[in-house]
């Protein structure tokens, strides 16, 4: 998954915006809080490299709502086409998917040069986005089955879940759902379940930097990797329940 996440926010913040609880700027500014420019590329009736104001806008003007997608290749509920488009989000993981058009990001670092990095949205039309609902109850339901799940299966397995080595990358797992980038009014249950999700995905992460993660042969390696293939996919579907709460929301639980 792309780290930071951006497309999550992204989606978020426009659901506000579009709701009136907040102005254009403060998504700009909420988006690229401390991260390099941020750009849009590609975008249809501009040329170059435009402010991302400018794709808000559109997605304004065209009427709808704005979701994140995070397809994995085998799990692409909720992502249009064409197939340029799929591809580009299948590689980031992420995309923001609007009326017609999909943003996708990508850290572009210039070095050596001199020249600063730059936050690159590759902008592209589509077709109509497949309806892909997760609601917040069956989502919380499914991550905490899944936590539960993930632990038998490891224990049964005699399997640590991750290596004792990884304390402060662990650390800033747990903070990582202190730092969720969500707006005023975005339902309460929704800012929970995200910063939750945030704080699994951060540890999975981890987890894939070792992929035997403690096991001592190939059964163990088999018995871990099966234990947390289903919590990725509860993880991803409790994020993307999470960040689309507001779309259509008046902010109430």
């Amino acid at each position: 998954m792309t780290s930071p996440r951006r497309c999550g926010p992204l989606a978020a913040w426009t659901a506000a915006w579009l709701r009136g609880d907040v102005g254009p700027d403060q998504v700009v500014d909420a988006v690229t809080g401390d991260d390099a420019v941020h750009l849009v590329d590609g975008l249809p009736e501009h040329e170059g490299y435009v402010p991302l104001l400018q794709a808000l806008s559109l997605w304004r003007g065209r009427g709808g709502a704005v979701r994140v997608v995070l397809p994995v290749p085998g799990d692409v509920r909720g992502l249009p086409g064409p197939s340029g488009f799929r591809g580009a989000a299948l590689d980031a993981c992420e995309a923001a998917c609007g009326p017609g058009l999909a943003l996708v990001p990508e850290y572009v670092d210039y070095a050596p040069s001199s020249a600063p990095p730059t936050v690159v949205w590759h902008a592209y039309e589509t077709d109509e986005a497949p309806y892909d609902e997760q609601l917040l109850g069956d989502a919380q339901f499914q991550l905490t089955s899944a936590i539960r799940d993930a632990a038998s299966a490891l224990a049964v397995a005699d399997v640590p879940g991750w290596m004792d080595d990884f304390g402060p990358a662990l650390r800033n797992a747990r903070r990582a759902g202190e730092m969720v980038n969500l707006p005023p009014g975005h339902p309460t249950r929704a800012v929970a379940l995200v910063a939750q999700a945030e704080r699994l995905q951060a540890v999975l992460d981890i987890a894939a930097l070792d992929p035997v993660g403690g096991a001592y042969d190939r059964t163990g390696i088999s018995a871990r990797r099966e234990a947390l293939r289903p919590l990725e996919v509860a993880v991803r579907r409790a994020l993307l329940a999470g960040y689309n709460a507001g779309v259509g929301s008046d902010g109430t639980d």
